[in-house]
This record gives structure tokens, C-alpha cells and sequence, in this order.
């Protein structure tokens, strides 16, 4: 006899829930997933980011603390 993989432990277990419990576990596989995709395509972006900028290296600006400074000081006065 071989030893079960995850997915069917999972299956049988899911298939003695009670309703209530399994609505529970459907939440958080939901979440897991969507938690994934958003991760996913965050990391995408800053692949994206990072050969655009590599191709792109005039496109970088650099700021020095006074310079920034300088253009945030209107910020300090909104409430």
C-alpha cells in the first residue's frame, strides 16, 4: 500500500467536515491563493522594474536628503 500524497489526506479530511468548518477551511485556501497570485505579481513588477531600470539607466533619478527635502517642505504644512 503507498503512502497517501497531501492532496488526497486532504480530500478525505475536507470530505468528514461539517459544513460549517468546511466553509472555515474553503476562507482560507481562498485567501492562501489570492494571498499567492497578489505575491506573484508583485514580484513580477519588480522584475519588470529592475530590467527596465537596467536598460534604462538614465531614467533613475537620485535625489540627495537636501534636495529632498527641499521638495517636500510644502507637505510639513498640510495638516
Amino acid at each position: 500500500m503507498s503512502t497517501p500524497t497531501v492532496y488526497e489526506m486532504l480530500q478525505n479530511e475536507i470530505g468528514t467536515l461539517p459544513e460549517a468548518l468546511a466553509e472555515e477551511v474553503f476562507d482560507f485556501v481562498m485567501f492562501t491563493k489570492a494571498r499567492h497570485a497578489e505575491e506573484a505579481f508583485l514580484w513580477k513588477q519588480v522584475k519588470e522594474s529592475r530590467a527596465y531600470r537596467a536598460q534604462h539607466p538614465e531614467d533613475a533619478a537620485t535625489v540627495t536628503p537636501e534636495a529632498w527635502d527641499t521638495l517636500t517642505a510644502h507637505l510639513d504644512d498640510e495638516p
